[in-house]
């Protein structure tokens, strides 16, 4: 039988066939180069950090007051002009309010014996509110009862001068009597000449009490403030150095914006400017507020990062840093974790149009060692259904 010869036509058919076979079964061979799609994602993210809180807050300090007299009341909210306290200088001695004292006591005294066989009805009723109130502070001290402590001092304070008042304005006649309240004039305007009216110069919370951070941790020193500062401030160190001489008198505090400074890893997360977050500080889980990401540092895997709160900043007033919980839904690309890289100290992905690939930039949102969530640097750079080269 007579054998068939094979020609040079069978060969090129038989190429084109492979040739044929192979671009259909391309996509599915792996030659070192692996592909993933790229699609739409959502997670929720929740993290616990270690937060230090920056607000903006007006420091009163002074090197030269002797003597505090507090009038607005500690954690309320003030408007510009109010009065927040009557500062006495350091010419200013407690003597003067001993002699004070003293006066106002003669002139009570010298007053009984007055109205010793006069009854008067009006200043036995301001006797027995003044008493009344007297016994309640002291057993409210002794913790014989339970009360707010500042409230009832001003209840006190207030009856006693109503008595004052009531007593100046009657038995004038008396000569003694008005040489006594001369005296006690002579006092209050020595006393006056050492003192000076306080008073808010804008809408802000009063507070008395200061960790020595307001100076230092404002927002204006945002955009300087580094990671070193932020483990200083969470470990009570000092930022910087303070003026032995100036004692600090009180503090008027926004309560409407205030920042929440963390650091974290940026391996995992990366938060995106605007992006919103809810924060719960630690022992204060009743309390839910709504941060904006405004600032973000990367250095080295260590992110720092700014949020801004428009809520009221209510308890956390008195809060330098404590821990938090932050927690938000993220939507961006989903890509799997394999598929990051990083490109001269910048993260990104190698999209697959052209052989090699292109590398876009990217911004890891979060990332759980499976899946990870992104957003390109460049706006569209990167749309779901593309597809992306893992090396």
């Amino acid at each position: 039988m007579r054998r068939k010869r094979v020609t040079g036509r069978f060969y090129i058919f038989l190429l084109a066939i492979l040739v044929i076979a192979f671009l259909i079964v391309r996509p599915h061979l792996r030659f070192g180069t692996r592909q993933a799609l790229i699609d739409v994602g959502t997670t929720s993210y929740v993290q616990q950090t270690d937060a230090v809180i920056i607000r903006d807050e007006e420091v009163y300090s002074s090197g030269t007051i002797a003597r505090v007299e507090y009038v607005a009341t500690e954690n309320t909210l003030l408007n510009e002009g109010d009065t927040i306290a009557y500062l006495y200088s350091t010419g200013y001695s407690e003597s003067e309010l001993t002699r004070l004292e003293e006066i106002r006591a003669n002139i009570q005294a010298y007053h009984k014996t007055i109205l010793n066989n006069i009854i008067d009805s009006d200043l036995e009723r301001l006797d027995r509110i003044v008493d009344m109130t007297a016994l309640e502070l002291k057993s409210l001290v002794t913790h014989q009862t339970t009360g707010n402590l500042l409230s009832l001092t001003r209840q006190l304070e207030t009856a006693m001068v109503n008595r004052q008042e009531y007593m100046r304005a009657n038995q004038r006649e008396d000569l003694n009597l008005n040489r006594l309240y001369q005296q006690e004039n002579t006092r209050l305007n020595s006393i006056a000449s050492w003192r000076t009216e306080a008073t808010a110069d804008r809408e802000g919370v009063i507070s008395f009490y200061t960790d020595g951070y307001e100076s230092v941790l404002t927002p204006d020193m945002l955009d300087t403030l580094t990671p070193a500062d932020i483990r200083t401030v969470m470990s009570g160190g000092s930022l910087g150095e303070e003026s032995s001489r100036l004692t600090n008198i009180y503090r008027l505090v926004d309560q409407d914006t205030w920042y929440v400074a963390i650091l974290t890893d940026g391996r995992t997360w990366n938060p995106v400017l605007d992006q919103e977050y809810y924060l719960r500080f630690e022992g204060f889980e009743d309390l839910v507020y709504t941060a904006k990401v405004t600032r973000v540092q990367n250095i080295d895997n260590e992110v720092l990062a700014v949020f801004m709160v428009e809520d009221p900043i209510g308890p956390l007033i008195y809060q330098r840093s404590g821990r938090v919980t932050l927690s938000s839904e993220l939507t961006g690309l989903l890509v799997v974790s394999e598929a990051l890289y990083n490109q001269n100290g910048q993260t990104g992905v190698w999209l697959y149009d052209v052989p090699e690939g292109t590398f876009v930039p990217v911004e890891v949102l979060s990332n759980d060692g499976n899946n990870a969530l992104i957003q390109p640097l460049v706006e569209n750079a990167l749309q779901s259904g593309q597809i992306v080269l893992i090396k």
